[in-house]
C-alpha cells in the first residue's frame, strides 16, 4: 500500500492546534486532542422541507433556519397570516393586524417587527404602520416616516434595532430608516434609488442587494453612517430574497432574473454556490449566514408556492480517527 509520503511529497504534519487556513484535503495530526484529521472540500446544497400551510408571495420572512417567521403576503387578497417555523414544521399563529403584501421584517420568533408594505385598497397604497410581535402578538407602534413597500431591510436578531431601505414610494426610492426601539429616524440615503430589492445583515451592518428599475447587480455597504458601493453580483436580480449576520456574511437567492440562482457574499465579492430545487421570485427568507438559510413561499411558473427549503454547507475540518 503506498504510504501518504510517496503520493503527496511530505509526511502527514503534527500540530498542537488545527492550522487556521489548511489546504483542501490537507491530513495532520492534532497532538492536543490525539486525532488525525483533513480538510474536506466543501459542499453546498438545498433540502427541501415541509411546506407552509398557505402557499403566498410577498412576504416578510426573517429568523434563522431553525427558528423563523413568515408574515403577510399576497395570496390574494393582501394577507395579515403569521406562520412559525420551528425547525421541521410551519404552524400558524396570531394574524398580523393590518394585511398587507410587500412587507419587511426583523427580529426573531419571539421578538419581531413588521413594517412597510402594500394595503392594495383598492389600488397600491403604501403603507408606513409598524407592529411588533412578543412571540404571541402583534401590537401597533410608531409608524414610518415615509409609507413603502418593497424595500430592503436588516435587523438580524432583534426587533428594537432595524433599518429599512429603498422601496416603491412611489417612484423608487433611497430613503434610509433606522428603529431603536420606539421610533424610525431618516439616516442618510443609498447611493442608488431603487426597489424589489434584498437586504441583509443588521443596523449597524448591512447590504442593499440587487434591485431594479433597470434589473440591477449593484450592492452598498451600510457602516452604521453610510452607504457605499461595491462588488456587484454576478446576476442582476430583483425581488430576490437574503439573509445573513453583518455586511461581510450574506447569501442571495431566488429572484427575477435569477430564479434558482443563489450567491455567496464573504464581505469582499460574490460566489455562485448551489441552486435552489424550486425556482421563484418575491420569496421569503431567514437566516444567520451564509452557511445557513431558509427560503419559503414565493411566486412559479404555475402560481403561488408553499415550498420550503433549507440551505446548508457540509465539509470543513472532518477528524479520521483518533488515538
Amino acid at each position: 500500500m503506498a504510504e501518504y509520503k510517496s503520493i503527496h511529497g511530505t509526511k502527514i504534519q503534527n500540530y498542537t492546534s488545527d492550522p487556521a487556513n489548511p489546504l483542501t484535503g490537507e491530513v495532520w495530526y492534532n497532538s492536543t486532542s490525539n486525532s488525525l484529521k483533513y480538510d474536506a472540500p466543501l459542499t453546498a446544497a438545498w433540502v427541501t422541507g415541509n411546506n407552509l400551510n398557505t402557499a403566498r408571495r410577498n412576504v416578510a420572512g426573517f429568523g434563522i433556519q431553525t427558528a423563523a417567521l413568515c408574515v403577510g403576503g399576497f395570496i390574494p387578497p393582501v394577507s395579515a397570516l403569521t406562520e412559525s417555523y420551528n425547525g421541521t414544521n410551519w404552524t400558524e399563529v396570531n394574524d398580523l393586524n393590518t394585511a398587507r403584501d410587500n412587507i419587511r421584517g426583523a427580529g426573531t420568533t419571539t421578538a419581531a417587527l413588521v413594517f412597510g408594505g402594500d394595503l392594495r385598497a383598492p389600488a397600491p397604497e403604501y403603507f408606513a404602520g409598524t407592529e411588533t410581535w412578543n412571540g404571541t402578538n402583534w401590537t401597533a407602534v410608531n409608524t414610518l416616516n415615509t409609507g413603502r413597500s418593497d424595500g430592503g431591510a436588516s435587523g438580524n436578531g432583534t426587533n428594537t434595532a432595524a433599518l429599512l431601505f429603498g422601496g416603491t414610494t412611489p417612484p423608487h426610492s433611497a430613503l434610509t430608516e433606522l428603529w431603536n426601539g420606539t421610533n424610525w429616524t431618516e439616516v442618510n440615503d443609498l447611493n442608488t434609488s431603487r426597489t424589489s430589492l434584498a437586504g441583509a445583515g443588521t443596523q449597524t451592518s448591512a447590504l442593499a442587494i440587487g434591485g431594479q428599475p433597470p434589473r440591477t447587480a449593484e450592492t452598498e455597504l451600510w457602516n452604521g453612517t453610510n452607504w457605499t458601493e461595491v462588488n456587484d453580483l454576478n446576476a442582476a436580480r430583483e425581488r430576490q430574497a437574503a439573509n445573513g449576520s453583518s455586511n461581510t456574511n450574506a447569501l442571495n437567492y431566488g429572484g427575477d432574473g435569477g430564479l434558482a440562482l443563489t450567491e455567496s457574499w464573504n464581505g469582499t465579492n460574490w460566489t455562485e454556490t448551489a441552486d435552489l430545487n424550486t425556482a421563484r421570485q418575491f420569496l421569503g427568507g431567514a437566516g444567520a449566514s451564509n452557511t445557513s438559510a431558509l427560503a419559503f413561499g414565493g411566486l412559479v411558473p404555475a402560481g403561488l408556492t408553499a415550498t420550503t427549503e433549507e440551505f446548508s454547507v457540509s465539509g470543513g475540518i472532518k477528524t479520521i480517527g483518533t488515538s
